[in-house]
């Protein structure tokens, strides 16, 4: 865990879940949970009998979780939490997920990242953050939305969602991405505008790399101007067609000239850092789910200090890293047959 002023920053699953159970436990108010995996799956961290508990104090508790992502959460789990009070919804559209995970105490502090709740990700790498401050109400607006597409019926959150105001820069500023046709491309457009105002250097850490067609663009724009560029992939993705995919992209930007990075440990962390000087964490892959369909969030920053804090952390990670070159290129004919299915499906979707 690394802590800057009003940001922390925890660079494992098991350190935010601790970090997120402790604020639990401290919430007097509300708690807000919005989640893409939510499991009762994870020994010695009970997330259930947490917020159970507090139900029963009286703190108010509503937890939206995606359909598909929280499916395994036991029925008894559900039922234990509604006994308590807890509001219970499901994020449930055709082709789109609720990928955020998002922890909102008190409406004063937000856990936001990369981290899912889920005994399958104990001993991953991965980069969540606590924040306070002015970053918190628009945080909270964004979660207002999502509870209201999900069937909520509170009023007061009601007309917290329906009055989102323009989200303007300062020197953290939230993103909300994939509600509605004011964010609809909210990431493309941040991504897309700050590769291309690149001068130096570009470092994009993500799980899946199966980059749209613009994303390919702009990096390959990047890299003709000279821009270093630098991606982190973990060496045994969570699937193993998205690791030879991982890997069918990286040779191709390794012959354009990119660093390309493979983390031992699995490394489920969503970044990109600019020149040093800005950079986005967030729910976001580098796919078409997470630009197209998916709702997600990130936060981008400029701040010095959490600047130089991310890249202790990316310094340590590369250190766990084996470069493209000590690995075998093993690419497959029904590798490209594969991407090749993706893009004609993602095209007309």
């Amino acid at each position: 865990m690394i802590e800057t002023m009003r940001t922390r920053f925890y660079t494992t699953s098991v350190h935010a879940w601790r970090a997120m159970l402790a604020s639990i436990r401290h919430a007097r108010k509300s708690i807000y949970l919005e989640m893409y995996v939510f499991e009762d799956n994870t020994p010695g961290f009970d997330f259930v009998s947490a917020l159970e508990e507090q139900g029963r104090a009286g703190v108010r508790i509503i937890l939206v979780l995606d359909a598909f992502g929280s499916s395994k959460l036991s029925a008894e789990g559900i039922r234990r939490l509604r006994a308590a009070g807890a509001e219970v919804l499901f994020f449930s559209y055709w082709f789109r997920r609720t990928h955020r995970k998002l922890l909102i105490i008190d409406e004063k502090a937000v856990f936001l990242g990369g981290v899912n709740i889920s005994h399958d990700y104990t001993h991953w790498h991965d980069l969540h953050m606590k924040l306070s401050g002015r970053v918190v109400p628009p945080i909270v607006r964004s979660f207002a939305r999502v509870y209201r597409a999900s069937g909520g019926t509170d009023r007061v959150l009601h007309e917290r969602g329906r009055h989102f105001p323009i989200l303007r820069r300062a020197r953290m500023w939230f993103v909300e991405h994939g509600l509605g046709e004011s964010s609809k491309y909210a990431l493309r457009t941040q991504y897309e505008e700050y590769i291309d105002a690149a001068k130096e250097s570009i470092v994009l850490v993500t799980p899946i790399f199966i980059p749209t067609h613009w994303l390919i663009a702009s990096l390959h724009r990047a890299l003709d101007r000279g821009v270093k560029i630098t991606l982190l992939l973990p060496l045994n993705a969570q699937y193993h067609y998205i690791g030879r995919l991982n890997r069918y992209h990286a040779i191709i930007f390794g012959k354009l000239g990119a660093q390309c990075l493979f983390s031992r440990t699995l490394n489920h962390a969503k970044v990109m850092l600019v020149d040093g000087t800005v950079a986005t964490v967030g729910s976001q892959n580098l796919d078409s789910l997470s630009f197209i369909w998916n709702v997600e969030s990130g936060v981008f920053f400029d701040k010095p200090e959490m600047i130089r804090d991310l890249m202790r952390i990316l310094a340590l990670w590369k250190q766990d890293a084996v470069p493209l070159t000590h690995l075998r290129a093993d690419r497959r004919w029904y590798d490209h047959l594969f991407l090749l299915s993706l893009r004609v499906i993602g095209s007309v979707l």
